[in-house]
């Protein structure tokens, strides 16, 4: 039986959500494929979003990029991190590649890690790329400011370049692979109606819902005075943070995310992949901030005005709760003329299926052949 190897990052949650939606679709589409997964996400979020047995090793293989908090990232904190991971990389990769030949792995899949794709290689094992970037793309957003981070972008290319497929998703940037597929979008789906939801949340006629969506930090020391002029309007957010706010109130328990996004007349958030997939999946107007000098950024937010409905406000805005005008605005703004396919975990699913020559019926006669992955 086939063992497949699934290395997350455990930077924002975004990667674990998309990268959980492919292993759960490839148990339910190719059961006859074993999955493990190698990631520092969150345990309890790849707990309550992974199928049922497949095993998580916590280990820390990538940086990221560090932050203060949701919206402020910090370029020197990441390259000093970065420093030491490189100093590190030769015994990791050495490790990893070890563990991929003593345990059988046949396919490695890496979102978006560059170590894994070098350790594969190491092991003699084929390597696929499934993101929409690479952390060398991203760095270079920081290269004025902090020329040194060339060394680091250089390294990571020649690892990633070990890798030799990229499933690309949408909003991407350049990924340093000779072979790219284009999937459709991965997003959570909701599987409850919405009037369902807010009827358990208790939301009496004309009562408006916002979902307030920042990975749980960021706005902790924010006043958000400005929400409690909008009394047709019920927020909701992390308990973390709408423990400090009397203007929110907290996550309902046992209800799935995705509803809840399903549900809301509005999202406030700022652009990262996985909340703007389930927006965008289920037509949810966005309120969005600046999350700073992330790259990735002004692609999501083109996608936001491409396919969805979106409107912008400053940092302070934000702090302040002054959103009254922008759910206003987002109110009058026309139905989007395009939409994107949200089957991108089924796609992707049947693609690593082809690779290790385990097809069942449904899976795409597009997807890659394992032998052209050999040559690198």
């Amino acid at each position: 039986m086939p063992l497949l190897r699934y290395y997350i990052t455990g930077h924002g949650l975004g990667h674990a959500s998309r990268s959980c939606q492919v292993i759960g679709a490839l148990a339910a589409r190719h059961p006859g494929i074993r999955c493990d997964v190698v990631s520092d996400a969150a345990p309890w979020f790849l707990a309550d979003n992974l199928p049922a047995g497949v095993a998580v090793a916590p280990r820390t293989l990538d940086v990221g990029v560090r932050q203060l908090d949701s919206l402020v990232m910090r370029p020197a904190a990441t390259l000093q991190a970065c420093r030491q991971l490189q100093a590190q990389a030769p015994g990791l990769i050495a490790e990893e590649a070890e563990g991929l030949r003593r345990d059988g792995v046949t396919l490695v899949v890496s979102d978006v890690a560059a170590l894994p794709c070098a350790a594969a290689a190491a092991a003699g094992v084929p390597a696929v790329i499934l993101s929409n970037f690479s952390w060398d793309w991203i760095y270079a957003e920081f290269l004025d400011t902090y020329p040194e981070l060339a060394a680091i972008i250089a390294w990571q290319r020649d690892c990633y370049r070990r890798a030799g497929l990229a499933l690309r998703l949408p909003f991407h940037g350049p990924l340093p692979v000779n072979e790219v597929i284009d999937l459709p979008m991965v997003a959570r789906h909701s599987t409850t109606p919405a009037a369902a939801v807010r009827n358990r949340l208790g939301l009496a006629a004309g009562r408006r819902l916002a979902l307030l969506s920042f990975g749980g930090f960021g706005l902790q020391d924010a006043p958000l005075d400005g929400l409690g002029q909008l009394r047709d309007w019920v927020f909701l957010a992390e308990p973390v943070l709408a423990a400090d706010h009397r203007q929110l109130t907290p996550l309902p328990a046992g209800v799935a995310y995705p509803d809840l996004v399903n549900a809301a007349d509005a999202v406030i958030t700022k652009p990262g992949y996985g909340i703007v997939a389930e927006c965008l999946a289920h037509q949810t107007p966005v309120i969005y901030t600046s999350r700073g000098n992330f790259r990735e950024q002004a692609l999501l937010v083109a996608g936001l005005h491409q396919y969805g409905r979106a409107v912008a406000v400053d940092n302070e805005q934000l702090r302040r709760g002054e959103l009254k005008e922008a759910l206003e605005q987002l109110r009058l703004l026309p139905p989007p003329t395009e939409a994107l396919a949200a089957n991108g975990a089924e796609i992707a699913a049947d693609h690593l299926a082809t690779l290790l020559g385990g097809v069942t019926a449904g899976a795409d006669d597009s997807a890659c052949p394992m032998d052209t992955l050999w040559h690198n």
